[in-house]
Order: C-alpha cells, then structure tokens, then sequence
C-alpha cells in the first residue's frame, strides 16, 4: 500500500516506521517535509496532525484528498467532537473516511504487547475500506476491531475509558484493551 503519513510527532513517526517495516510504501509529509510529494500517488493519508492544524491541512490539501482513503488518527482536544469526519467530508468530498489510531497513546503503537497479550485496536469505516484498514491495524502488530461505519463518536468514547484509565486512574500509558 502507498501511505502518506501527515505529521512526523510521535503517533505519526511511530505509524510510519510500522507501515515501512511492514513492506507498505510510506511517506511523511509535514512542517518539515513537502506535503504534496507525500500526497502524490498516495492510496492512503493518514492523519497524524496536531488537533488544531486539522482544519488548515484540509483547507489547503483537501482537493488532494480526493479518491483517496483518509485515516483519521486525529484527536482534537477540547473540541465537541474529536474526530474530523464532518471535516473531511466538507473540504474533501471525493475522500473515504475512516477513524482508527486515536484511542491509545503512541507507546502502544511501538510496543503492542502487554503481558504476552496483543493489545486489540478499534476502528471504523466503510465496509468497502475495512481490509486497508486492518492492514495499516496488523502492521502495527495489534488486533483490529471493527466497529462498523460511522461509529466515531463511539470510538471516541474508547479514547475516554483509555484516559480514565491510562492517566486518571494512573495505571500509566502502555495500557490497552482485549475484546474476549
């Protein structure tokens, strides 16, 4: 698969290192890095954006997006919805859409293992996008778990039960669940 992973931060760079040692074609674009090199010829962008730079990428790039499967990696802290699926639908019509990466920190991206156990990773999308996405899921070395299309909001309240637990409660960050 032909991947442009937006954004080099940590969820970003962690990504794209996984994809690459996958066999997946990866390119970065970022602050740093052109991002219409990493667009082009791209099947799938994923979304490792700060929160607030979300709504500039889209206005610039969102033509770009077009036939593409957008990965929406996103949260954007503080806001009513965390995710950006109204977004892309309204910069980026010709887009797919789907959400998935969001609900764990980074460590878990680069280390999925917890006590011998592969940690299990929710996502959401079409049902015509679900093999790409398990792919980008597997290469991470966690266990996809689909939630359907359209379960954002759901997915997003993943993201919640992780942080209630990972900070609030302090069992510390490498933390993740297990559908059984």
């Amino acid at each position: 698969m032909k991947i442009a992973v937006i954004g080099k931060g940590n969820v970003g760079g962690t990504l794209g290192q996984a994809f690459a040692a996958a066999g997946h074609e990866v390119t970065h674009g970022s602050r740093s890095t052109p991002i219409p090199d990493a667009l082009a010829g791209a099947e799938t962008v994923v979304l490792a954006l700060p929160g607030t730079a979300v709504a500039g990428f889209l206005e610039e790039y969102g033509p770009e997006l077009d036939g593409k499967l957008v990965v929406d990696a996103v949260n954007r802290m503080g806001e009513d919805k965390l995710h950006s699926a109204a977004d892309v639908a309204a910069k980026a019509p010709g887009a797919r859409y789907a959400r998935a990466f969001n609900s764990y920190g980074w460590e878990n991206f680069a280390d999925p293992t917890f006590d011998g156990q592969v940690g299990d990773l929710f996502y959401s999308s079409a049902e015509a996008d679900k093999d790409a996405v398990e792919q980008l899921v597997d290469a991470v070395g966690l266990r996809p778990v689909y939630l359907g299309p359209d379960q954002y909001d759901a997915l997003d309240g993943v993201l919640r039960l992780w942080f209630a637990l990972a900070v609030g409660q302090g069992r510390g960050r490498h933390l993740a669940f297990r559908v059984l």
